[in-house]
């Protein structure tokens, strides 16, 4: 049996985030799409997958260190996190996170209990650093990543030109756990 966090809002309503099902795909599918809508937290500007690749990435979690987290605040779906492997073989450690909370769940505790979720799922899946990004100007993410411990490890300057205009990126990290060195 998977694994599952259980919270309470700032107004006391019950919070649950556990592993992505099949069954939750739609909602991931449609809760991707309304934030890609809303044209101003991430770079792209169509959401251009399917429930169908929804479903496969779930099943895909299943079988490889990839970790998919979904949010339910009162039995409603909230958001997700997504934490992948860095593609290169030597940082294999390394997670690359991805969150969304939908716009109507935001400010109420949802995005912490998804991340803090997802530094135990990391763990637990043999992560021990956690990189993520974020816009400049996307200050409730920059607060809630600095009280979870990550530090700021750059930006890139006017890295997406997105219809409010250029957007830094900032880029922050974390380590879970010092890595162990190989002994040869």
């Amino acid at each position: 049996m998977m694994k599952s966090w259980d919270s309470t809002s700032r107004d006391g309503t019950p919070l649950l985030v556990r592993h992505a099902q099949r069954d939750d795909a739609s909602l991931l599918h449609e809760g991707f799409r309304s934030i890609v809508e809303e044209g101003q937290w991430l770079p792209t500007f169509s959401a251009n997958s399917t429930s169908g690749d929804w479903m496969h990435w779930i099943e895909k979690t299943e079988h490889t260190s990839e970790v998919l987290l979904v949010a339910f605040h009162n039995s409603e779906y909230a958001g997700h996190l997504t934490l992948q492997p860095e593609e290169w073989e030597a940082s294999r450690h390394v997670a690359k996170l991805g969150i969304i909370v939908r716009k109507e769940f935001r400010n109420r505790g949802i995005g912490r209990l998804l991340m803090v979720a997802a530094q135990e799922a990391a763990l637990e899946n043999g992560f021990s650093k956690i990189i993520l990004s974020t816009f400049h100007d996307n200050l409730s993410a920059l607060h809630l990543y600095s009280s979870l411990g990550f530090r700021q490890v750059g930006v890139r300057r006017n890295h997406f030109d997105m219809p409010k205009g250029f957007i830094d990126e900032v880029l922050m990290e974390k380590e879970l756990e010092e890595p162990q060195s190989k002994v040869l």
